[in-house]
């Protein structure tokens, strides 16, 4: 893999307090059931909760990594943090199945990440498409906030994807669960 898991949850850390403060649109959604509306990215679909901004990669400050396609964050901060979800699309320059993927990636972060602390992982079903979701709990380092991860991982052909979602341990248990409903709601194409 040409980035390390470290890297690309930096990404998300990044989105979290840095990004949110740029200009986004609002396209390529239409409603669905739920109270959740189905974002169409081309290569994929995720449904997201319509009063979350949705942040595009031309949004971006130079220094987010062009493997990060798309965030979508809370409009306002939960004790300070914004609670985000984004799509990561990495070249893997070979076919490799997403449960492998998956597993070499939760490997990368039990290694890399301060207080790792996996929750739960599940092989799950998206539409005949075999997927791995990780629940964890880690600092990107010692100095950051606790984040606890919600992420799916995906393969299709030489691509691997990583929908991840980021909140405060604390986050109420409503949020916490819509998190992981946006997470593996996504969809390839």
């Amino acid at each position: 893999m040409k980035y390390t898991i470290k890297k690309l949850l930096a990404v998300a850390l990044i989105l979290m307090f840095a990004i949110f403060l740029n200009g986004c649109g609002e396209n390529g959604s239409t409603a669905t059931t739920a109270g959740l509306q189905t974002y169409e990215g081309g290569e994929f679909t995720i449904s997201i909760d319509p009063t979350w901004k949705i942040i595009n990669q031309s949004d971006f400050y130079a220094d987010i990594p062009k493997e990060t396609v798309i965030a979508f964050t809370t409009p306002e901060a939960y004790d300070g943090f914004f609670i985000n979800v984004n799509v990561i699309k990495e070249n893997l320059q070979q076919e490799i199945n997403a449960i492998d993927y998956g597993r070499a990636n939760i490997n990368l972060s039990s290694q890399n990440l301060t207080d790792y602390e996996k929750t739960q992982e599940a092989e799950i079903d998206l539409n005949g498409t075999p997927a791995l979701v990780h629940i964890f709990q880690a600092r990107l380092n010692p100095t950051e906030k606790l984040i606890r991860f919600v992420q799916l991982y995906a393969t299709k052909g030489n691509y691997g994807y990583i929908v991840s979602g980021g909140m405060l341990p604390s986050t109420p248990k409503e949020i916490r669960d819509q998190v992981g409903s946006i997470v593996t709601s996504f969809r390839l194409r």
